[in-house]
């Protein structure tokens, strides 16, 4: 039986992260990614077997699966990379996990439920900060709370950063405006569409609607209709989102965003060492029902990152042990909202 863990994409910042975790547990993983030279570098640094495979090409991917029991799909941008990563997975008995936080490709992937049945096979998107820290709050919030109408989930990072990954995601997102559920339905709105000031416990901040996935998740994991989801931001940033409103036809043209994604590069990779280790991250969540009744809980866990490397690992040992549903899944859905607690340093603030 096969029980090797493929990571896809393990030379990119958050794909190297997960790794050198996978080298230090001495876990059965491959290494593969479209860089030949990347690849062997980085499999001469962590010990670790490595196999080159482009994600356009499904013979690479078949032959580069046939030996693979689950795969930690970190390549994005994952609205142009999920898609042939999940057929293969099919195609080659498979279990998909990615670390998405794109609503787009959660719901995508929930239409394909009915084929992962059919072959005994799971699809998890997003087994990383996007979405399972935010997942187990909204599990937690319906579990208290499970005749709730309105579901509000929030974060914010101390000490961190983001990633190159995360932030051409962000490019490739560009002038699309904002999203909420209401009425279970995914409805378009522009950006910055709400502002509201939240005490996250250790520390209190003006927060922005995002289109973060749990838009998609957390209505999955819980039915509640009405889903808005906010993030921590200075008045800077929310000017600068409501100011994309208007500028949205030029952000959308591919000379902007080519433009930006080369400054991006010019920047630091990601958050280093120390900030993994020191940072936080605080998750925030309040339910409220039709006869007014609110429940609000905090609880403060990893860094993001460091999160994500961690959380993608321990979901895909749990697969490999047996311990996986077949078809589409959440985080949450699947492993309860104490899922998040199995990290270390996780822990209530408010609940």
């Amino acid at each position: 039986m096969k029980k090797k863990i493929l990571i896809y994409g393990s030379y990119g910042y958050t794909g190297n992260l997960i790794s050198e975790i996978a080298a230090q547990k001495r876990l059965p993983v491959i290494l593969s990614g479209r860089n030949h030279e990347k690849l062997v570098n980085q499999g001469e640094r962590l010990k670790l077997p490595v196999k080159k495979a482009s994600i356009e090409s499904s013979g690479d991917l078949d032959e580069l699966l046939s030996e693979v029991h689950v795969v930690i799909h970190c390549a994005g941008p994952f609205m142009h990379t999920w898609k042939p990563m999940a057929e293969a997975c099919l195609r080659n008995q498979c279990h998909y996990l990615d670390i998405t936080g794109e609503v787009a490709v959660f719901e995508s992937i929930k239409v394909m439920n009915k084929r992962f049945l059919e072959q005994n096979l799971m699809a998890m998107p997003g087994v990383g900060f996007d979405v399972v820290p935010t997942d187990c709050m909204a599990a937690y919030l319906y579990q208290s709370m499970p005749d709730a109408t309105h579901l509000e989930l929030g974060f914010m990072g101390l000490g961190g950063g983001i990633s190159h990954g995360t932030a051409k995601t962000m490019v490739e997102n560009l002038g699309r405006g904002g999203l909420i559920r209401e009425n279970g339905e995914l409805k378009r709105v522009p950006s910055a569409y709400n502002v509201k000031a939240i005490n996250f416990g250790l520390k209190s901040s003006d927060a922005v609607t995002i289109p973060w996935g749990d838009l998609s998740t957390a209505y999955t994991t819980t039915g509640i209709p009405n889903i808005s989801i906010y993030m921590a931001a200075t008045k800077g940033m929310i000017r600068g989102m409501k100011l994309s409103n208007f500028l949205a036809p030029v952000l959308k043209l591919n000379s902007v965003k080519n433009w930006l994604k080369k400054r991006i590069e010019a920047k630091p990779i990601g958050p280093d060492k120390h900030q993994r280790k020191n940072g936080k991250s605080m998750i925030w969540g309040r339910v409220e029902n039709s006869n007014g009744a609110i429940k609000e809980a905090i609880f403060v866990t990893k860094e993001g990152y460091q999160l994500t490397a961690e959380m993608a690992l321990l979901i895909a040992e749990k697969v490999v042990a047996g311990k996986y549903r077949s078809g589409y899944q959440t985080p949450a859905g699947l492993f309860g909202h104490d899922l998040i607690f199995e990290i270390e340093k996780t822990e209530w603030v408010m609940k």
